[in-house]
């Protein structure tokens, strides 16, 4: 590839990647062979006990592109995601698993969506769900498009449409990024940084396919009732993940206040999430049952 690259390129790719092995040579190819190929990507390895360091040394030496670091533990998935954000100063960034192969005009088409529109902080393309082996299962609709002027309404849209998380790993703008919470150590928080994304800015759908989401027994969405494997994901430090709705809900109402919204939207967010806690009562009963439970057992 010809190209000239920018000493600080307008695109950083993050990839965080524990134990990747299997998929992530050809995860590493459909990036660095990306139309738009001005940027950098960081590795994050998360303490890969498989070849997993191994790869990505001999991608780096090839391709000046690929920054790789590797952390002595394993931090938890919302650590590592965070570790291959935080050196990125490009104006446009994406997260990158390692087992989503991506089309090659991804980042071309999510950048020219940015730039036509200084309102939009997030694009994203259409999705197709691929089982272990690259084959069809579905394609998928995000449903995300959200273009209303309104940041209460593109979150309550948002807070109401999202089921897998794919808009994620479109392209970002990095500065209201960066003034999110980023992703925490909680289930599911990653469905709290959309959210909260949506308060800075609209997001906007390239209707082409440009993202493959990979279904796998080895992904962290494989089974999201197993309390044991959520935890080991998102932070194995824990002995247990405990009231993780109510976290979720206290994290919404930390995201809305710290917005830059008016006062008007922040009260229709509060009342809005407000009635979200009533229709998870029922999570959050239990939820609040087991840590009585587990507290009352913890003492005897």
């Amino acid at each position: 590839m010809n190209q000239q690259y920018q000493e600080t390129p307008p695109v950083a790719i993050g990839m965080p990647v524990y134990n990747g092995e299997r998929y992530l040579e050809e995860t590493l190819v459909s990036v660095l062979q990306q139309t738009f190929g001005d940027f950098i990507v960081y590795i994050a390895d998360n303490a890969s006990s498989d070849a997993t360091e191994e790869i990505c040394r001999d991608y780096a030496r090839q391709d000046k592109r690929i920054h790789y670091s590797r952390n002595p533990i394993n931090l938890g998935a919302s650590k590592n995601y965070t570790c291959c954000f935080a050196p990125a100063r490009s104006e446009y960034f994406r997260w990158q698993n390692a087992d989503d192969p991506i089309e090659p005009t991804l980042v071309e088409n999510c950048l020219a969506a940015l730039q036509a529109d200084p309102d939009t902080v997030l694009a994203y393309g259409k999705t197709k769900v691929i089982d272990a082996d690259g084959h069809l299962i579905e394609d998928y609709n995000d449903n995300l498009e959200l273009l209303s002027a309104s940041a209460a309404q593109r979150f309550i849209t948002c807070t109401q449409n999202i089921g897998l998380q794919n808009v994620m790993y479109g392209l970002i703008r990095r500065e209201p990024l960066a003034k999110t919470a980023l992703l925490g150590n909680y289930i599911a928080s990653d469905i709290n940084l959309i959210g909260e994304l949506s308060l800075y800015g609209k997001f906007k759908e390239v209707p082409v396919h440009l993202f493959n989401r990979r279904m796998h027994p080895q992904a962290s969405s494989w089974e999201r009732s197993d309390a044991e494997r959520q935890r080991n994901f998102w932070d194995p430090a824990k002995r247990r993940m405990v009231m993780q709705t109510w976290r979720s809900i206290y994290e919404f109402y930390k995201a809305v206040a710290r917005s830059p919204i008016p006062p008007r939207e922040k009260a229709t967010l509060c009342y809005h999430l407000l009635k979200r806690a009533y229709w998870y009562k029922k999570p959050m009963k239990k939820e609040l049952a087991d840590v009585i439970r587990y507290g009352l057992l913890h003492r005897s």
